[in-house]
Formats: C-alpha cells, sequence, structure tokens
C-alpha cells in the first residue's frame, strides 16, 4: 500500500481499528468503516465512521486496512464489492480489555439484552454468526495448533450466576482438584514446543479456590516466557497480597465484579483504591462490572436461565480449531462451552498434547462441525459465536 498517495481507511471501529490507528498514526488515517448502521456517521476515536458503499463511491483515492476478528468475512465482502487495494492487520497478542481505564462498564457500549428474543435477534449474533462460518472455512483447510490453552485446575466456584450451568448452587460436577504433577507434564510440553499463544488456569470455575494458583502461574510463567498469560476472577477472594503476585507474573488480569447494581465489592474497593497509587497497573488489570443474573449464551442449551433456543443447526463453530480446554482430572473438553465436560476429545494422562490435539476425536469434531453444527451434539442449540 502507498499511504503518501492514497487516503487510509481503517475496516472496523472497535479494539482491532484502534490498535491499528495507533500504529499508523492519526494523520495517516482519513476515517473507519463499520458494517453496523448504528455506528455510520458517528466518530471513534476522533475520526469518522463510514459505510462501505459511501467508501466505493471514492475507492480509487482509498487504501483499506481490514483490522478485526472478522477479518475473513471482511476481506470476503471487500472482494464482492470489487475492492483489491487492502491489506490485513494483525495482532496476534491483543489483551481482552487494552485500556487505560481500571473500571469497564461494557453495558454502556453493548446494549444488556431484556428478553431471550432480544439476544437471538441482535445484530452483533447475526455478523459473528457469518464470520465464524467464513473463518471455519479456511482453518479447516489449514488446520494449526490451538493459540489459546485453558488449565482448570479446580472445578468448583464459589457464584451463583443465573446464566451458568455450573454455578455454585447448581453444580453437578464431582469434584476433581489437579494433581501438581500433571500440571507441571502439560507445561512442559507447551514449554517443548516453544507456546506463544493464550494460557490461563481458569476455565468453568472461580480459580482462586486453588490455593496453589499464584505457585502454579509463576511456575508456568517461568517456563513459558511468549505465552499470553491471563486470568479471569470474580475478585471475591483476592487480597491486596494475591493481588500484586498476580499482577507480577500474568500479562493480564480481569477481574469480573458481580453485583446487580454494578457497585464494587469490598476486594474490588481494595484494588481500585491501590491502583491509583499505582497507575500504571491500570494497562494489565481491569475490573469489569457485570451482572450476575442477566441473559446471555445458551452454552449449549444448559444455562439454567435460557428457555427459548433458535436452532443453529447449518451454523459452524471455530471453537475446536483454536481452543484446548482441560479440566482438572486431564481430560479435555470438547470447547469452554462444554461446562459439564459432557463431551472428552483427550485425556492428557495417557496422551500428548500434540497427541489429542492432531487426534482422530478432535479430527471428528472439526469435520462435523465444519458440515454444521447439527452434527455434534447440543452444538445446534448453542448460540455462542467467539472468534477464538
Amino acid at each position: 500500500m502507498n499511504y503518501t498517495n492514497k487516503k487510509v481507511a481503517i475496516f472496523g471501529a472497535g479494539l482491532y481499528g484502534q490498535k491499528a490507528l495507533q500504529k499508523l498514526g492519526s494523520d495517516i488515517v482519513e476515517c473507519f468503516i463499520d458494517n453496523s448502521p448504528t455506528k455510520q456517521g458517528t466518530t471513534y476515536c476522533g475520526k469518522i465512521i463510514k459505510s462501505l458503499d459511501e467508501i466505493q463511491k471514492d475507492i480509487d483515492n482509498f487504501s483499506i486496512i481490514i483490522a478485526s476478528i472478522y477479518a475473513t468475512s471482511m476481506e470476503k465482502q471487500l472482494q464482492e464489492y470489487g475492492i483489491t487495494d487492502y491489506t490485513i492487520f494483525e495482532d496476534y497478542q491483543h489483551g481482552y480489555f487494552e485500556t487505560d481505564e481500571l473500571i469497564v462498564n461494557p453495558y454502556k457500549t453493548t446494549k444488556e439484552a431484556t428478553t431471550e428474543e432480544e439476544w437471538s435477534g441482535s445484530e452483533k449474533l447475526q455478523y459473528t454468526r457469518k464470520a465464524v462460518y467464513d473463518m471455519v472455512e479456511t482453518y479447516q483447510k489449514h488446520q494449526t495448533l490451538f493459540d489459546h490453552i485453558e488449565i482448570e485446575t479446580i472445578n468448583r466456584c464459589n457464584g451463583n450466576c443465573s446464566f451458568c450451568p455450573v454455578s455454585r448452587k447448581k453444580d453437578p460436577r464431582v469434584k476433581a482438584v489437579m494433581t501438581a504433577e500433571l500440571f507441571q507434564k502439560i507445561v512442559a510440553q507447551l514449554a517443548k514446543i516453544n507456546y506463544s499463544g493464550r494460557f490461563t488456569t481458569f476455565s468453568n470455575n472461580e480459580p482462586l479456590l486453588d490455593d496453589r494458583l499464584i505457585e502454579f502461574n509463576r511456575y508456568a510463567r517461568e517456563k513459558l516466557p511468549n505465552a499470553r498469560m491471563h486470568l479471569f476472577t470474580n475478585g471475591t477472594l483476592l487480597t491486596i497480597d494475591k493481588f500484586i503476585a498476580l499482577i507480577n507474573i500474568l500479562d493480564e488480569l480481569i477481574i469480573d465484579n458481580y453485583q446487580q447494581e454494578l457497585k464494587l465489592i469490598k476486594p474490588c474497593q481494595e484494588i481500585e483504591a491501590y491502583c491509583k497509587e499505582h497507575p500504571e497497573l491500570c494497562k494489565k488489570v481491569t475490573i469489569v462490572l457485570r451482572k450476575p443474573n442477566e441473559i446471555l449464551t445458551s452454552r449449549g442449551g444448559n444455562a439454567p436461565n435460557r428457555k427459548q433456543i433458535p436452532d443453529y443447526s447449518k451454523d459452524r463453530c471455530i471453537l475446536p480449531f483454536r481452543q484446548m480446554i482441560v479440566r482438572p482430572d486431564g481430560k479435555v473438553s470438547l470447547c469452554c462451552n462444554d461446562a459439564i465436560g459432557k463431551y472428552t476429545l483427550g485425556d492428557l494422562n495417557q496422551e500428548s498434547l500434540l497427541d489429542v490435539w492432531y487426534g482422530p476425536k478432535f479430527q471428528m469434531v472439526r469435520k462435523c462441525l465444519y458440515e454444521g453444527r447439527e452434527n455434534w451434539g447440543d452444538c445446534r442449540h448453542c448460540d455462542t459465536f467467539l472468534t477464538g
């Protein structure tokens, strides 16, 4: 691309778009492009957001940079418009919340669904369905190593969220705790392949219920210097000492502050006060205001507060192409939405990570989900459309 002779438009007014703007510089970028009608005509990071139709009228004077997790679908869209002057902005080590703000209220940017029909009919859901469908086409042809691994060291949570199938009062799982030997064995295998993707000691649980959590993360950090280590916690068991220990190890700590009126719980109040004295930490920690009672994904039809679940039979899913989810007993789950471990694709007590990932069970799941969610278990009732 020749940025000297043409105006630059960033396709994607979101996190990736913001990062592309920061990398290129505000003087280089003319505007953003976004498919959302609600964004078009507004501004983002000081730049006007336009529709692709507007840009196409003056396309000879524009170079486009695709900056989005939905890049595959957006590239296909540009090709359908006959646009060839574009590149894709790639950033594999981004955080979940790349912001200098310590406290984030997601309901300010994404309206809370008040009914199941509103959730199922959201503009974002429809767009991500198409994006995932297109991405799976590429991943099926070029199957690569997972770039996200969750190691659940204890399968318990102290929360009681209405949308969770394994909350404190509903959890049907037999309690299990991972041995230190198995954890170290898994980390050693990751170290051997110089793993550089996402790594976390969290899945469908509250990780701080395991007293060894800090020790485990410190061990993993030493062995996996190139991995991006993050952790989600509800924060109820955090103390300042634990917070400091974790933040010195992790690349990112996300604290889901569950409180229906969106007030900070006591540990988060203490962390907020500490971070005011140490503002540099705001780049590594985010307190996310969350409601314990709200409508979210169906989790394959297993979310307790979801009753009206559309059929997604013809949709695809990318998670088995990118995720490795390990339960405390070493069994490998279908995906992060298989909260109760209904499906087992391998056993790391008996098999290696690579043998499981490239083995016949994972291959069968990928083939089934490439052909449609109707071909695998509860997936036809799952409205989770993540890109990784």
